[in-house]
């Protein structure tokens, strides 16, 4: 299929919110093809360019390489054709491959040292400093066991200058830290790397974290080394890009006699070998989790039942500990082999050997959250999670593991319910694990469920969809005790929610409208359904639903406002849909039903009021006021939104005097909201203006222009986009 130019230029453009991934690659390919096939030269390049960074930072670096090397000979050929800018973002960018080319076995080690005279060549030409480029000669001549030359780039390097070219201030104590730590000089490492644990650099704090796990273990700074695994495992967890920062915190696992935690890691993220970003990133996570399946031999678990989740569609084999070591010992020492025979000498595999036979250093260091500064009674539900603590305790010493790993999951809980978001997730991790293991079908799914809420409350929302989602897609079937462990249709709500806008989020709604209407929880249903009208549904669904709609609101006994929710949904479904009656229709009906439950609730609020007041009980009454009043509100808010959007149909309608009526209902209402300055009321207040200026009555509509801080230029800018949002 061809395209033209502008076709071409909108499809590049989607590929900006696309995520990182299979799909967004292929697109990313695709109008690079097209556009070679057009001619687009310099769009061909531009798109190159942005491509190798979202390649690079992902975890296909060989495509990066290749996309690179175009625009590289591209710009040679012709740099006047290109800008300015162009030069320098090649210089940038070639910090890229240096980094990336010599973990390809298959590419010779001249290649990286041409790469290396080619950099420093075009820096001295264009004026800029040798640091980068004795930075990345340094890391190139540790990877292969130049370890003094290694050590004079590092010194070298130290004394010069930096610049615009210079990496980071998160991304230079990385490299150096690496190197320091192959030198054994683990203190000075500490030193240059700490202040960089607080950069904020798409590669930071998870791969300056990672190196000084190994300096922090072997000097003693349990706690810190501890830190600096969660914090960057949390950022890891997500992107296979962070392959080898992974590897060296299961070694951390290993160092601090925490095989059981570098399981779990191996369990969640073997699949990540499969898409490998380079092969010495590979090679050093086979050669941790080897590290990991042989201390659990040592103590016994070799024949310990391992099960992986799926992922995008294909799960590795169950297998042993025992029979997944043999696995990858092979792997990596092929590998290390394919380094060696590069690099012409036997660094690698001897590193990888040394990686694949480590063991604990020092005492172990307990990594549950559960230990210190979590259990203390002076925290947020401590005394709780305590009390939980030592329940796990006695019931591990009294060997009832299952009462152990429940106690887990309700101390995940108890830190959830504290409001420690963080602490609840590590916790509930923990707990599922262990679940897992023991085949406790049911406690499993309730840990499933509290992480994902753990997640979100986190600000791990990704994750939290993620989780939830897995869980909803397993079916109704496959685990028995699940269909009565949680409640299906809510948890389909939420993730609608989570999942903001798009067809997705409208169809999990959907669903949990079905759930809802399928037991008999109408109530429930309503807003369920009006959720999934507002979340932007596929356009070839909206008739299913509005029918859908349709019959919901005809069932008996179904509460006023959740009604008039409903059908304030579906006249913005019919607004997008330009049936402006229909909408008008159950915007008036809503209206109505707003109108008449307020009063309803008004009156009863007055009588609740007196009858206490006469009970003698004040306090009771004002609380009882307050309560009324919250509900009022809501309502208000609800029917405010009702009648602008009415008064934007009636406009659009050509009923200026119905609009008017309708804008000034909606601003009277709205006169003591909390919120002066909400959408709602600007729009009702665009509405009415419009309406008096049209009927002559440009007085008022002054004043009341002035009130809001808007002008006539405003209204007539702001008109057709406020009728859109109106209509939703």
């Amino acid at each position: 299929m061809s395209h033209t130019e502008e076709e071409l230029r909108k499809l590049y453009r989607d590929t900006f919110a696309m995520p990182r991934g299979a799909a967004k690659f292929a697109a990313l390919e695709e109008v690079i093809r097209h556009a070679d096939a057009l001619g687009l030269v310099e769009f061909a390049f531009q798109v190159r360019m942005q491509a190798t960074s979202v390649f690079q930072h992902s975890w296909v670096p060989a495509k990066a390489l290749l996309a690179y090397s175009w625009c590289l000979a591209a710009y040679d050929r012709e740099p006047e054709r290109f800008g300015a800018g162009a030069e320098r973002q090649l210089l940038w960018n070639i910090k890229w491959m240096i980094y990336s080319v010599h973990q390809f076995p298959e590419i010779p080690l001249q290649r990286a040292h041409d790469l290396l005279d080619d950099m420093e060549r075009r820096y001295r030409r264009g004026g800029h400093s040798m640091h980068a480029v004795l930075q990345h000669r340094g890391l190139i001549a540790e990877s292969v066991g130049e370890l003094e030359q290694a050590q004079d780039f590092y010194e070298r390097m130290a004394r010069t200058r930096r610049d615009s070219l210079s990496d980071c201030s998160g991304c230079v104590p990385s490299s150096q830290v690496r190197t320091l730590v192959a030198l054994g000089r683990d203190e000075e490492a500490i030193r240059i790397g700490e202040p960089a644990r607080a950069s904020s650099c798409s590669e930071q704090p998870q791969w300056i974290n990672s190196e000084l796990l190994l300096p922090y273990v072997r000097t003693g700074r349990e706690e810190k080394a501890l830190e600096a695994h969660r914090t960057a495992y949390r950022r890891i967890r997500d992107n296979p890009h962070h392959l080898a920062e992974l590897a060296l915190n299961l070694l951390f696992c290993v160092h601090t006699g925490n095989e059981r935690r570098g399981l779990d890691l191996i369990e969640r993220h073997l699949s990540w070998l499969d898409r490998a970003r380079t092969p010495l990133a590979e090679v050093e996570f086979a050669a941790a989790a080897v590290a990991v399946l042989a201390a659990l031999e040592k103590r016994g678990e070799g024949g310990l039942s391992l099960r992986f989740p799926a992922a995008e569609g294909r799960r590795h084999p169950d297998t042993t500990v025992t029979a997944l070591a043999a696995e990858l010992r092979e792997r990596a020492l092929d590998i290390a082999a394919r380094f060696d025979a590069r690099n012409g000498n036997g660094y690698q595999g001897d590193r990888i050997r040394r990686w694949m036979a480590a063991g604990a250093i020092g005492a172990p260091v307990s990594m549950s959250v559960f230990a210190g500064h979590s259990a203390r009674s002076d925290t947020p539900g401590g005394e709780r999670v305590r009390e939980l603590v030592e329940r796990v305790a006695a019931s591990t010493a009294a060997g009832d593991t299952k009462d152990a790993a429940r106690a887990r999951l309700a101390a995940a809980g108890a830190l959830l319910d504290a409001g420690r978001a963080a602490e609840a997730v590590e916790a509930a991790e923990e707990a599922v694990r262990e679940l897992e293991r023991l085949g406790m079908a049911a406690d499993t799914v309730r840990c499933e469920v509290l992480l994902a809420r753990a997640y979100e409350q986190d600000g791990q929302r990704g994750e939290a969809v993620r989780r939830l989602r897995a869980l909803l897609e397993k079916g109704h079937g496959e685990v028995p005790a699940v269909p009565a462990v949680f409640d299906r249709p809510e948890l389909e709500a939420t993730l609608g929610t989570w999942l903001g806008y798009g067809p997705e989020a409208a169809r999990w709604c959907l669903s949990a409208a079905r759930g809802f209407a399928a037991s008999g929880r109408t109530e429930e249903r309503l807003p369920a359904l009006r959720q999934a009208l507002l979340r932007g549904p596929a356009p070839e669904t909206v008739a299913e639903l509005l029918a859908e709609a349709e019959s919901a609101l005809a069932e008996p006994g179904t509460p006023a406002v959740a009604r008039a929710g409903l059908r304030h949904a579906c006249a913005r479904a019919l607004h997008r849909e330009g049936r402006l009656t229909e909408a008008a229709a159950h915007l008036s009906a809503a209206r109505a039903l707003l109108t008449e439950t307020s009063a309803t609730k008004q009156t009863e609020q007055t009588k609740q009021t007196g009858r206490t007041r006469q009970a003698g009980q004040a306090g009771q009454a004002g609380q009882a006021g307050q309560a009324g009043q919250a509900r009022h509100s809501e309502f208000a808010d609800l029917l405010g939104e009702v009648l602008a959007a009415l008064a934007g149909v009636r406009l659009r309608l050509g009923t200026p005097d119905a609009a008017e009526e309708a804008a000034r209902a909606a601003l009277e209402l709205l006169a003591d909201s909390a919120d002066p300055w909400s959408d709602t009321r600007w729009n009702a207040a665009v509405v009415l203006v419009r309406c008096l200026l049209a009927r002559g009555a440009r007085a008022e509509a002054e004043e009341l222009m002035s009130e809001h801080g808007m002008d006539e230029e405003d209204v007539e800018a702001d008109l057709e986009e406020v009728l859109e949002e109106l209509g939703g």
